[in-house]
């Protein structure tokens, strides 16, 4: 207790008095008041770690959008009188189950509600002298669809000398839907996001952050979430690092496009259908209908949708409108314009993404994959576009990446590597590309993760697929991950996992990746052009590289033009799906 004690002095002398309430803390407790804009918080230190850290959870930063509020931008929360406690999550924003995800924060999954615009803080007890601490906010991904700020224990990362927030935003049709016009704009996820990181400005520093060293991070939709924000001219100065892991705006499902098969309008007027109402065309009167509606009557209706119209994960996404203005024109447009927020970035992308994606891959015993197999994996790949569009595209991706059909083996290799370059490595290329040419004034890195774990549930001929480079982010140590049958891990998991947690928390310091694990490592070179495309092939034993796939780009140059409406063609038409 006398070691509790002595850790809570040290962190109420590295905050300031000002921050806290030291009388309103029992002595032997372990509690801790913060000062926020808002009122006083109550957290609790995990004495755990090997460096305690200052948790205070389920922090409301909006107010519920719920009733009048749903379907619009975050309301600044409320005030409170006296001291509330954030020592429990908030609610999840509410979507679909999704029982075997690994990251998990805590024992138990907390209530999904659509009140649920909440973050979480964690913050070292251990500092050097008085200085506020590199802040790195995590944006979760899950397609847009799922996921939670909860979800992910990021207490070990905290050890490192770095503050870390993690935060919700509204998913799915509560998040996304749009009638495409300034009544119902969509982008409601989004600009929880910026209130989320208004919330940090204001408010980080009474926990010892540094609300000018702000990093932003994310996974897959919160990758993507994380590019679009260095294009928002909604988020400019909120924050000076950024970190995408297998995501980004160029993404085809990272936002609408408009060679889309299915627009945010249709999805929106089906959607209004299924819950009774009716008057589609006045947006008005629509509006107010659906801010009645049953939530879990939406929810239900927004899967119904997704299932009935097979366009992958492209039915709610983030879009571009003016109404806000958080994107307000498209990402192909500002980044060839140059109107990017500058900050310095690291991006990458895993070896084999798409694995975890595609179930023939993994049956046992083994499929015999056919050319006509690997077809239908790399068709899987344009679901989203009308027919015609399908069609020449698929042959695209077939003649680019079908060259040689000699063994099942080197089919499914082909398959595979055309699915990952159409999901996630060629948009990744391309905007690094535009990237280090628009804001060279600051640095910019791109890496590879290569690493198969050793508990991988993957087939032995795959590496790293969509995700696993999060278990080796925040610890592949966690017990809850070998709880999950993830783990334990071997020598060079737990290598691997030093090494990520040392590149990343260095990034948010002091822009600069470079890792000592292991001992002599090599110097993470920054991504200056495509003539001098340094990237970093992490694994055990990390390389530096130089990118040499060219035609990555090349081809998904062509599938992006076709996702941006420059090969028109007529839609596919859209049928009654309720009744």
């Amino acid at each position: 207790m006398a070691v509790i004690l002595l850790l809570l002095v040290l962190f109420t002398s590295a905050l300031g008095a000002s921050s806290l309430h030291r009388g309103q803390r029992a002595a032997d407790d372990g509690f801790l008041m913060v000062n926020t804009s808002y009122g006083t918080l109550r957290g609790k230190v995990d004495s755990t770690p090997s460096v305690p850290v200052a948790k205070f959870l389920g922090v409301p930063f909006a107010k519920p959008p719920t009733g009048p509020l749903r379907f619009k931008a975050p309301v600044k929360s409320d005030s409170w009188d006296g001291v509330r406690d954030a020592l429990t999550f908030g609610d999840e924003c509410l979507q679909g189950d999704n029982p075997n995800f690994p990251f998990r924060g805590g024992n138990t999954r907390p209530p999904r509600s659509e009140d649920c615009l909440f973050l979480n803080v964690y913050s070292p007890t251990q500092r050097n002298g008085q200085a506020l601490l590199p802040v790195m906010v995590w944006i979760h991904g899950g397609a847009y669809l799922m996921g939670s700020g909860s979800a992910y224990d990021v207490t070990t990362l905290a050890t490192k000398g770095v503050l870390v927030v993690t935060i919700n935003y509204r998913l799915n049709i509560f998040g996304f839907l749009s009638t495409g016009d300034d009544t119902m704009p969509g982008n409601y996820g989004m600009m929880d996001q910026i209130a989320a990181l208004k919330w940090v400005r204001d408010n980080i520093a009474s926990f010892g952050g540094d609300p000018n060293l702000v990093t932003i991070f994310g996974e897959s939709a919160g990758s993507a979430s994380v590019s679009l924000l260095t294009l928002s001219p909604l988020a400019k100065g909120l924050f000076q690092r950024a970190v995408m892991e297998s995501g980004v705006s160029l993404s085809p499902w990272a936002v609408e496009f408009p060679g889309n098969r299915v627009s945010s309008r249709m999805a929106a007027r089906l959607a209004s259908q299924a819950v009774q109402c009716d008057d589609l065309n006045n947006s008005t009167a629509l509006l107010s209908c659906l801010q009645q509606a049953d939530a879990v009557k939406l929810l239900n209706a927004s899967t119904t949708l997704a299932n009935v119209l097979q366009v992958g994960l492209v039915l709610w996404n983030p879009r571009v409108e003016t109404t806000f203005g958080f994107l307000p024109e498209s990402p192909s447009t500002l980044l060839s314009r140059g109107q990017i927020n500058h900050v310095d970035t690291l991006r990458g992308f895993n070896s084999d993404e798409f694995g975890i994606f595609t179930p023939i891959f993994s049956r046992k015993p083994p499929v015999q994959i056919t050319a006509e197999v690997a077809k239908q994996v790399i068709g899987a790949q344009v679901a989203q576009f009308n027919q015609l569009n399908q069609g020449k595209l698929l042959g695209l991706l077939v003649s680019t990446y079908l060259a040689d059909t000699s063994s099942s083996e080197v089919l499914q290799r082909e398959a595979l590597d055309a699915a990952d370059n159409t999901t996630f490595v060629g948009s990744i290329m391309i905007e690094m590309n535009y990237v280090a040419r628009s804001v060279s004034d600051k640095k910019h890195y791109l890496y590879q993760f290569n690493h198969r774990a050793s508990f991988s549930h993957a087939p032995t001929w795959m590496s790293a697929i969509h995700g696993d480079e999060m278990f080796f982010v925040f610890d592949v140590q966690q017990k809850k991950f070998t709880d999950l049958g993830n783990g334990p891990p071997d020598a060079n998991d737990i290598l691997v996992s030093q090494q990520m947690m040392e590149m990343w928390t260095n990034f948010a310091k002091t822009g600069n990746p470079t890792s000592t694990v292991p001992t002599g490592g090599v110097t993470w070179s920054q991504y200056i052009s495509p003539t001098a495309p340094h990237y970093l092939l992490i694994n055990s034993v990390s390389e530096l590289k130089l990118w040499s796939q060219n035609n990555v780009v090349d081809v998904y140059r062509k599938v992006l033009e076709t996702l941006e409406g420059s090969s028109p063609a007529p839609a596919d038409p859209i049928v009654p799906i309720f009744g």
